[in-house]
């Protein structure tokens, strides 16, 4: 049996920018183990740069994330460029204003529904984070800071490793095109009418950790993980898979 803290909560806006757009502001459907340490940092009300320092990098937690939205929006943005001619041409009174504005679209994922899995090696940062998430010491939520989240249960948790299994909804820690994986044959017969190339398992890859150089961060380690959807998919691969019996869902940790 491994020793979990399962939160469930809900969402109204939520939006986990993909990094390699840029104009147009494309989330991803589940938010990444980055996202959700930042979530813990909010709670135990600590900086950007402690939270990637003492949790992404030595890989204190790992969590398993089943997510699913109820739709999508785009939101406009007016933003400003600033560019260092423009600045010059401001200065010597050429311009009336040292920038340019332009409009980019931000996509937003409405009503979504979380489930979380926390495991920890330090049977300490348990009740640390149990406690944290209770009380936390800043306001919750998955994306943007005002991207806020209701909490619908909160429980300690003991749950057993199951036989490989179907995914979906839910984000692996490899690149499942590479290991080779089954589909759900029921689910393809059903859903033929549907796009399946939106509906199949994308993989990304994502930075797992970051430098920080005053307030500026950059990437420094990357990974590859499998964005599963509502296509349920069965990887070839040996791996570990945890099975919550009450929801009758099936994660592994990232």
């Amino acid at each position: 049996m491994s020793k979990f803290i399962k939160l469930k909560c809900l969402g109204c806006l939520n939006s986990f920018r993909q990094p390699d757009f840029h104009t147009y502001h494309k989330t991803l459907p589940i938010p990444p183990k980055t996202t959700i340490a930042g979530m813990l940092g909010s709670a135990l009300g600590i900086s950007p740069i402690e939270v990637n320092d003492e949790w992404l990098e030595k890989e204190r937690f790992k969590v398993g994330i089943i997510a699913k939205a109820n739709g999508k929006a785009n939101d406009l943005w007016q933003i400003r460029k600033f560019e260092t001619k423009r600045i010059s041409a401001y200065a010597q009174g050429k311009v009336e204003t040292p920038y340019y504005t332009a409009v980019i679209v931000r996509e937003l994922l409405y009503q979504m529904q979380f489930n979380l899995y926390f495991y920890f090696e330090n049977t300490e940062d348990y009740d640390l984070l149990f406690e944290a998430l209770q009380n936390p010491a800043w306001a919750l939520s998955f994306g943007r800071e005002d991207e806020l989240f209701k909490v619908l249960a909160l429980n300690q948790i003991e749950l057993k490793e199951t036989e490989s299994a179907f995914f979906s909804n839910t984000i692996l820690p490899y690149d499942i095109n590479a290991e080779g994986y089954e589909m759900d044959s029921t689910f393809l017969a059903n859903n033929m009418s549907k796009n399946l190339l939106e509906e199949a398992p994308k993989v990304l890859k994502l930075p797992v950790s970051f430098a920080h150089n005053g307030e500026v961060r950059t990437a420094n380690q990357f990974s590859y993980f499998t964005f599963v959807s509502n296509f349920p998919v069965k990887p070839n691969a040996d791996v570990r898979v945890f099975f919550d019996a009450e929801d009758n869902l099936n994660f592994q940790l990232i």
